[in-house]
């Protein structure tokens, strides 16, 4: 039996279907930094596989020895693998199971995968295209390249941004005035706004092959709609569109061959225009957050997150798909500031045309915040169709239908149900 090093951030299906794997034996790995997230419920449920939390703050040399005497101690004799799937966490997950002798990212995959103005560098270098950017270290110089582009419309991000948070379109002087952030140097950076379509394509890979990579249709830029309360969804493409100048398969490949990557899933945003041609934005290593892992699981009839530790731990995989794949996808419902005072229940969700899951986390009688990030919600549903259109307009039915109202919307008469 195999022994895997898994770095945990968080509760997760990869989680679970670790725990439940009868062929590994896993050790856990969390930092005093990241505890916060766990219930305790989850960590009484967990105590009796070995774990042991790092301390974040302290010397890693130090705590890699005080792990190895932790080690000694609990008679574990040695590790065979080790897997992360947390982006915060990657370089200091890596650097970690590096120092221990495990296979893991070196520093400059480190970059290649986690801070964006290096990964759009390596693209380049590797005949990736990718749209202009460029690293900014303070506000004057962002100011700068906005007049140098022809005040054109751009993108502000942190390098190694998570989520789209802190992500600004930049249309004028004003809105760099506006920005209430502190541009520390090596932190941020600017890019062209790319009026293509917005995709992200999922990929697997074991000893540096693309087993495959799985399609996802974005109707509408995820970070965009989730502050304006559109329809912020995604879903699986069980065909690839006749338009497309590129095999996702083929592309993925390419990226993995230059970055050297070897074992791991691959998450990528990408950009294509209307006669199918491909601009690469940025990419995770590591699944796809949200739902999509599932989507694509029950799309295609597989279990990613198994698939996954498979990889992790050297297990040749062999992919058989059902027939006929579908197409699945999460919907992210809109989402309100303060007292919710009328809710369209989860109950009544699930019984919609396609709805298989959900989960509301908004309830009436509570205080909910808006957040500015990509996946803002006051729930989801997950939804089935033949093809991603007819998701989408299941989706659409399902957004229409959908009411949140709050109590200062109830006294102006107003309730919240959008069409686009």
């Amino acid at each position: 039996m195999k022994t895997l090093l898994y770095f945990e951030e968080y509760e997760s299906n990869l989680s679970h279907a670790l725990l439940k794997r009868s062929d590994i034996n896993p050790i856990i790995i969390r930092t005093n930094k990241n505890m916060k997230f766990f219930s305790e419920e989850y960590l009484n449920r967990t105590k009796n596989v070995p774990n042991y939390i790092i301390d974040y703050y302290n010397d890693m040399d130090d705590e890699v020895s005080k792990f190895k005497s932790w080690l000694n101690d609990s008679k574990i004799m040695n590790i065979d693998y080790f897997l992360n799937d947390s982006e915060y966490y990657l370089e200091f997950a890596n650097k970690f199971a590096n120092k221990l002798g495990l296979y893991s990212l070196t520093d400059k995959q480190i970059k290649w995968v986690r801070d964006k103005v290096d990964m759009k560098k390596r693209f380049r270098e590797i005949g990736i295209d990718t749209v202009d950017f460029s690293e900014v270290n303070s506000k004057e110089e962002l100011k700068r390249c906005f007049n140098q582009n022809g005040c054109k419309k751009i993108i502000f991000k942190p390098r190694r941004g998570m989520n789209s948070i802190d992500t600004y379109i930049i249309s004028s002087l004003e809105d760099v005035e506006n920005l209430d952030i502190n541009i520390v140097e090596g932190k941020y950076m600017i890019e062209d706004f790319c009026y293509d379509h917005e995709w992200s394509i999922e990929s697997l890979v074991q000893n540096g092959i693309v087993l495959d990579s799985y399609l996802t249709y974005i109707p509408n830029p995820t970070i965009w709609a989730s502050i304006s309360n559109d329809l912020n969804c995604h879903m699986t493409v069980p065909k690839i569109p006749s338009y497309f100048k590129f095999v996702p398969k083929n592309f993925i490949q390419q990226i993995v061959t230059g970055m050297n990557l070897k074992d791991g899933a691959m998450t990528i945003e990408v950009f294509i225009d209307k006669n199918g041609n491909i601009k690469a934005s940025e990419l995770g290593w590591r699944l796809p957050g949200c739902q999509a892992a599932l989507n694509h699981s029950y799309s295609y009839g597989i279990d990613i997150y198994n698939l996954l530790l498979d990889i992790a731990i050297h297990k040749p995989v062999k992919l058989s798909y059902r027939q006929p794949i579908i197409s699945v996808g999460d919907l992210y419902l809109p989402n309100k500031e303060g007292i919710i005072s009328k809710l369209t229940p989860i109950e009544e969700l699930l019984q919609m045309d396609g709805v298989i899951s959900g989960e509301m986390f908004a309830k009436v009688g509570e205080y909910q915040k808006k957040r500015r990030v990509g996946n803002d919600s006051s729930g989801w549903v997950q939804v089935t169709g033949r093809d991603e259109q007819e998701t989408l307009q299941k989706m659409q039915n399902i957004f229409n239908e959908f009411q949140i109202e709050t109590e200062k919307e109830k006294e102006r008469g107003r309730t919240y149900a959008k069409k686009i």
